[in-house]
């Protein structure tokens, strides 16, 4: 294949328009050309800076490379350096129209902690505390954190407005919401809803008419009706995997299909993945949609699995540090330490076809990775501690280890790349006899933040 034919290819996969043909050329291309599949991995890494439109200059830190590192593949880690960092650094762009809120004017009650091409009513960067009073997202998703660890991701156009610590109203817009159980009894209002959390995850969704529905995700709800006439109408508890819906003025809430695709662009962002790019996919949230029910054949998977786990016995991995890692199963004995915070997501590959080539993607996630485990043993022994509760796993040959025998030809296909500030992982893997997963473990520190 012709060089400039497979730089386009490889802007089509990146920007989602390739073919399923074009695609399977591409696949056999990357496959059989380590020039290619290096173009690939520098177009990836651009692809990423070109969408972040970054607006500011940095100096990326020095950063001591382990042996692992081939001194051909530094420049590949640097590029991953700058993904992340320009991508953490929430890069908008922002018009100056007054908003109905003024953050210097009223205690601090939460702090913008990311945004991906977030336009506002009044501008807004990514660190800035912001207290009670209206806001006003044009375009694009921001997250917010408030002091007592509530994390609230709105997607644009939305008007969300602040009244305190523990109370939010959505006039309209898309918000999905994690609330830690030190916040539980976090209220979000309506045109047609008060939505009271008891410790989960959901989302709710207002059009310009008022009509609200509410999805859980994980743990439940309760709901009332903003209606005067609803009069003695009892709360109604909302469970995961349940989605209901009522309209402005209206004292009935209906229950109906469990609904998540409104919120498949916020979700990924609140649950701390900041993108993903290649064939890498964000799993719908829900309670289907945990590893062992829900399978995938044409992408690497993500599912998010704990949360604010503290680690009270040390957990065996095969990744502690940066580098460019093949033979995983090689790598010396490591163990995460005790009293560690953290949280956990699965990365999993399982095609149907398993003559299928090699596929490729990246994640960033918005703290630092504090380890991998990638061998069928360590993963069987973290199930327990690291594993979604409801998540059935397999305890045949999982994870990304190189297989007894390379096939003529492929050897060492499966790669793991951790970037040098540890939030961006890159894997290039090939479906072989063994299901693909990798566990990523994540600092997760206390969740709230001084005001």
């Amino acid at each position: 294949m012709r060089p400039d034919e497979c730089t386009r290819l490889i802007d089509e996969l990146l920007d989602g328009l390739i073919s399923q043909e074009d695609l399977q050329r591409l696949e056999a291309e990357l496959e059989s050309s380590s020039e290619s599949r290096q173009a690939y991995y520098e177009r990836q890494m651009l692809h990423s800076v070109l969408q972040a439109e970054a607006e500011t200059h940095f100096e990326p830190p020095t950063v001591t490379r382990p042996s692992v590192w081939g001194e051909h593949r530094r420049w590949m880690i640097g590029i991953a350096v700058a993904v992340s960092m320009l991508l953490t650094a929430g890069l908008g762009w922002w018009i100056g129209r007054i908003d109905r809120s003024d953050s210097t004017s009223t205690p601090s009650i939460a702090q913008i902690v990311h945004q991906s091409e977030a336009r506002w009513v009044r501008q807004r960067q990514d660190g800035t505390k912001v207290g009670a009073g209206l806001l006003q997202l044009e375009v694009g998703l921001a997250r917010l954190k408030f002091a007592n660890g509530v994390s609230v991701t709105l997607q644009g156009p939305a008007e969300f407005e602040i009244v305190s610590g523990d109370q939010a109203r959505l006039h309209s817009g898309i918000l999905t919401a994690h609330v830690p159980e030190s916040a539980i009894g976090f209220r979000i209002e309506t045109p047609a809803l008060q939505v009271v959390d008891l410790g989960t995850d959901f989302g709710v969704s207002v059009g310009n008419d008022g009509l609200t529905n509410v999805s859980v995700f994980e743990g439940e709800v309760e709901v009332n009706s903003q209606a005067e006439q609803s009069g003695d109408v009892p709360a109604r508890r909302i469970v995961e995997g349940q989605t209901i819906r009522a309209a402005r003025l209206s004292s009935t809430i209906e229950t109906v299909d469990f609904e998540t695709d409104p919120f498949e662009r916020a979700w990924p962002i609140n649950s701390g993945v900041l993108q993903t790019t290649g064939v890498m996919k964000f799993v719908s949230p829900g309670p289907d949609f945990v590893p062992g029910r829900f399978e995938d054949s044409e992408h690497i998977v993500v599912f998010p699995e704990r949360r604010g786990v503290l680690l009270e016995s040390s957990v065996r991995v095969d990744v502690l540090e940066p580098g460019e890692y093949r033979r995983l199963h090689d790598q010396p004995a490591l163990s995460l330490a005790i009293a560690n915070r953290v949280r956990s997501y699965l990365l999993q590959l399982n095609p149907s076809d398993r003559n299928r080539t090699m596929v490729m993607g990246q994640i960033t996630f918005d703290r630092p990775i504090l380890g991998l485990i990638a061998s069928s043993r360590k993963l069987a022994e973290s199930d327990s501690v690291l594993g979604h509760p409801q998540g059935v796993y397999e305890q045949n040959r999982r994870g990304i280890e190189a297989p007894r025998k390379d096939p003529p030809g492929k050897p060492d296909r499966d790669t793991v790349i951790l970037a040098a500030d540890k939030r961006t992982l890159i894997l290039n893997l090939g479906a072989g006899s063994a299901l693909d997963q990798i566990r990523v473990i994540v600092d997760d520190p206390n969740p709230t933040w001084s005001k």
